[in-house]
């Protein structure tokens, strides 16, 4: 979504809650109906199976425009260490050719629809969809599906794939904001399937070729590891009878999802490493709640209320940093953080120190403002058909039901300071950090103390 659609979305919300104290901006939003009527959006989505895949769909015929998100379930749980990078490759190589549309034709074929493709690697699923236009749904299905079904796997375009994703590691290994990421992702998770990482490592992918991918696609891709959510102009009929088509006539296979299991706690970690560069990284991670358990919505107000107070203390009053905040990862097992890009460490940490401690204490303060805020913003962000069908499919997953989507907000709006009171002493510690940059700038103690 650009620019200027944010700020329309938000003068929208904001004039919703101008206008009537107990507004919902959520309840409000409509989607247009193929007859061109407005209806709450809440009320047109549907779920349904097609031959064992389940799909969930939000029509919406304002525009042209059709997002399709399949997800691969299962993200790091699916991987061992020899196989990290899998699906990325997998699914970048497909792009080189399949069944229907061999070598060249894929590609040629695919341009003409206008679509964009989208691989993007998480944790808990691979997300593997399409944003387009619905004069070229069906077009872009078939190739969409044929690639995931029936790719042609040439070991000459593994390799050019391979040296693609390669060349992306070595260059977040060299990049210091990349290596922070990486280095504070092994600390905290170490032990836990998260630590592995779905885009790949330099051992796992050299190791990956054409016969490990056939396989892969005759044991993976299998019904009961996908869902599929649509959002935009297109109607149910049509996105049956594209599964029915594709994606139904897989085998269903025996995978089972389930949300991952929480890390054992460990001690406050650090991890140095040395680079000659002005501007020193710090990157931390606590554990926060699974997605479904009661403190969730409280955890997500108060990482959100932390990382205000940081970027406040650190950057707004003393203009010590470019970036510093709270950055909370959403999945199956959340996670908290803080990011500080600086060139006085020394300075900033027990700064932010002082705001962990502050959170534990805090009083005289309205949530109301603050969660409308939020919330304002949030929808603001994620508005548009990609990324409600995303919005959709973690409610599907993390909460069990879609229709929860909707009331995830209502959940924050309940969220007391007392609750943020209890969420920061229970979950802000034992982090895990990572620091990149000079070194004799730092002690210890300045990141194990917090």
């Amino acid at each position: 979504m650009n620019s200027t659609g944010r700020v329309l979305v938000r003068l929208a919300v904001a004039l919703l809650l101008a206008g009537c104290a107990n507004a919902r901006p959520e309840q409000a939003m409509s989607v247009t109906a193929a007859d061109g009527r407005l209806i709450p959006l809440d009320s047109i989505t549907t779920a349904f199976t097609v031959g064992g895949v389940r799909v969930i769909l939000r029509p919406n015929f304002a525009t042209d425009v059709v997002a399709v998100n399949l997800y691969l379930l299962g993200g790091s749980r699916q991987l061992k260490t020899d196989t990290q990078g899998v699906e990325p490759l997998l699914l970048d190589v497909a792009a080189f050719g399949s069944a229907h549309y061999p070598a060249d034709s894929s590609r040629t074929a695919w341009g003409r629809t206008g679509s964009h493709l989208t691989v993007d690697t998480e944790a808990d699923w691979t997300l593997y969809g399409f944003r387009g236009i619905k004069q070229e749904f069906d077009s872009s299905w078939n190739i969409f599906a044929d690639r995931l079904m029936h790719p042609t796997l040439a070991a000459k375009d593994v390799e050019v794939v391979r040296n693609k994703m390669l060349a992306r590691i070595h260059r977040r290994h060299d990049n210091p904001d990349g290596l922070v990421s990486l280095l504070a992702d092994s600390a905290a998770f170490s032990g836990h399937p998260y630590a592995l990482d779905p885009d790949g490592t330099e051992r796992s992918l050299t190791t990956l070729d054409s016969a490990t991918l056939a396989r892969y696609v005759a044991s993976q891709i299998v019904t009961s590891r996908m869902l599929v959510v649509v959002v935009g102009s297109v109607s149910r009929m049509q996105v049956e009878a594209a599964v029915a088509r594709t994606l139904a006539t897989l085998p269903p296979g025996h995978y089972l999802w389930t949300l991952p299991a929480p890390a054992p706690r460990r001690s406050s970690s650090v991890l140095f490493a040395a680079r000659p560069a002005a501007t020193n990284y710090v990157l931390g991670w606590f554990q926060g709640p699974t997605a479904i358990d009661p403190d969730y919505p409280a955890f997500r107000m108060a990482t959100a209320w932390l990382s205000s107070r940081i970027s406040n203390a650190v950057r707004e009053q003393r203009g010590l940093s470019y970036v510093a905040r709270a950055p909370m990862i959403e999945r199956g097992v959340t996670a908290g953080g803080i990011y500080v890009t600086t060139t006085a460490p020394q300075i900033v940490m027990p700064l932010i120190r002082a705001q962990f401690d502050s959170m534990r204490v805090l009083y005289g303060y309205s949530m109301r403002y603050f969660s409308e805020q939020f919330i304002m913003d949030y929808y603001a962000e994620n508005s548009s058909d990609a990324a409600q069908a995303d919005f959709l499919a973690r409610a599907e997953l993390y909460r069990g039901d879609y229709r929860k989507a909707t009331q995830a907000m209502e959940d924050l709006r309940h969220v007391t300071l007392g609750d943020i009171r209890n969420a920061a002493d229970r979950y802000f510690r034992d982090i895990h950090f990572a620091y990149v940059g000079d070194t004799n700038r730092v002690t210890r103690e300045l990141f194990t103390k917090f």
